[in-house]
């Protein structure tokens, strides 16, 4: 069985994603753990250094998906149009995980990460090209 796990932003939502790997590895040590989520944020540290589920960086998919700043400021504007760069290319990026993973199942524990991966799994499902 694959499963791909996407979780981020916090250790909320980050912490229920390994314990769900951990279980799924207990229940069935053949299964492939993949999880998505960013690299430069907390799930990478999180999930890669203190998680014996996930052994590479071939685990861990990221399709780059920060938060918008609300408050007016010239880095927030700039942010904002790179995370709505981001937020645009997070369809294929997904999609692209789905191919390269082919997960059986798919959970989404949380975060801006969980969205795209989810939706794009389902359409899968669905027979809907999104």
């Amino acid at each position: 069985m694959r499963v791909l796990i996407a979780a981020g932003g916090t250790a909320g939502h980050i912490n229920p994603a390994l314990a769900i790997a951990g279980a799924i590895k207990k229940a069935d040590p053949s299964a492939e753990i993949h999880f998505a989520g960013r690299k430069e944020g907390m799930e990478y540290r999180l999930v890669y250094m203190l998680s014996t589920t996930f052994r590479s960086d071939a685990d861990i998919l990221d399709p780059s998906i920060v938060w918008i700043p609300k408050h007016f400021s010239l880095n927030n504007i700039k942010r904002n149009i790179i995370t709505l760069w981001n937020l645009a290319l997070s369809g294929p990026k997904a999609r692209a995980m789905m191919k390269e993973v082919r997960p059986d199942l798919v959970i989404g524990c949380g975060g801006y990460v969980s969205g795209p991966v989810v939706r794009s799994w389902a359409a899968g499902l669905a027979g809907v090209s999104n």
